[in-house]
């Protein structure tokens, strides 16, 4: 018995020593984390972190973080973050946000309020990420031109080779509402795998990675009695915009395409010509739209939409 006691202490003070070894080892990976987003072009700070959860969980907690790439116009904030892992196993991490948070984007600033905000990736021995979940409840995203609410938003994100990951999103309960729009019974799905440029090995390289290629495999975005679903397949060109060939198809297409353009999406000057051209393509109210991506531009035949998306 005496034995067993013996290496029962001396097994409780190695894990005491790991955890603070690893204590450290964790603060370390935050901080190599923030630095690599400064290396990148990339403003990255964070406010009064502090690593607790001794003797099962690191556990590291901070006041405000903000990130923002300059390059891009996109960015994050919130006035609080929650990262952790077991002591046990540290290579499934949990970061837990707040409910209200920011969102930069070029087109303006996003005020969030998302419920339960919570988010796991698993990780390879090599510390590269293998799979990511991410989900939140209640979500309310406010911005000028309106207000966009969900019931629930799942994403997730697996790896399928070196380059390759298998990307999903699933939101329910939408409604979007502004002086202008006015819509709700939304669901909004998307299946696709993304190629990027260059392999993840670890967690600092998992920010802004160029893209090569996105395999669309399906997306349907429903509001009400319309709906517009999709897939397709584009590359990066050589300016990094995204150039390729994706087939829409809507839905009561009339009030959509009413929808684009109260939401400015499609220039009004445009929509006689649009709806002449629409209502000779469809059939039964459904239209199949086939769109070019070329030249920076989204093109329906030979009319501009506006502009492509970047890759890179």
């Amino acid at each position: 018995m005496r034995t067993i006691l013996g290496i029962i202490v001396v097994a409780a003070l190695a894990f005491c020593g790991w955890w603070f070894v690893g204590a450290k080892m964790f603060r370390g990976g935050v901080e190599h984390w923030l630095a690599a987003q400064e290396a990148s072009g990339r403003s990255a700070a964070v406010e009064g972190m502090t690593v607790s959860g001794f003797p099962l969980t690191f556990r590291a907690t901070s006041g405000q973080v903000a990130i923002f790439d300059p390059k891009s116009g996109w960015g994050w904030q919130a006035p609080a973050a929650e990262v952790s892992m077991p002591a046990w196993w540290p290579l499934r991490v949990t970061v837990s946000l707040p409910e209200r948070q920011v969102l930069e984007t070029p087109a303006g600033q996003i005020d969030l309020n998302a419920a339960e905000a919570e988010g796991h990736v698993r990780l390879s021995t090599d510390l590269a990420p293998v799979a990511a979940r991410a989900a939140t409840g209640a979500v309310t995203a406010s911005m000028a031109m309106g207000e966009l609410t969900a019931s629930g938003i799942r994403a997730t994100s697996d790896r399928v080779s070196a380059r390759s990951h298998h990307l999903t999103l699933q939101a329910d309960g939408l409604a979007l509402t502004s002086d202008i729009i006015d819509l709700d019974d939304g669901s909004l799905s998307m299946d696709a795998t993304a190629t990027l440029a260059e392999r993840i090995d670890d967690l600092p390289d998992a920010v802004a990675v160029p893209i090569d290629e996105i395999t669309l495999s399906s997306f349907d975005l429903r509001f009400g009695k319309m709906a517009v679903t999709g897939s397709g397949h584009i590359l990066a060109d050589a300016r990094g915009f995204a150039a390729g060939d994706l087939t829409l198809r809507l839905e009561n297409w009339p009030d959509a395409l009413d929808t684009a353009v109260a939401a400015g999406v499609i220039p009004a000057n445009r929509v006689d010509m649009l709806e002449g051209a629409f209502r000779m393509m469809a059939a039964d109210g459904t239209l199949e739209l086939p769109l070019i991506l070329s030249g920076g531009e989204v093109r329906f035949g030979p009319l501009p939409l506006g502009p492509a998306p970047r890759l890179r």
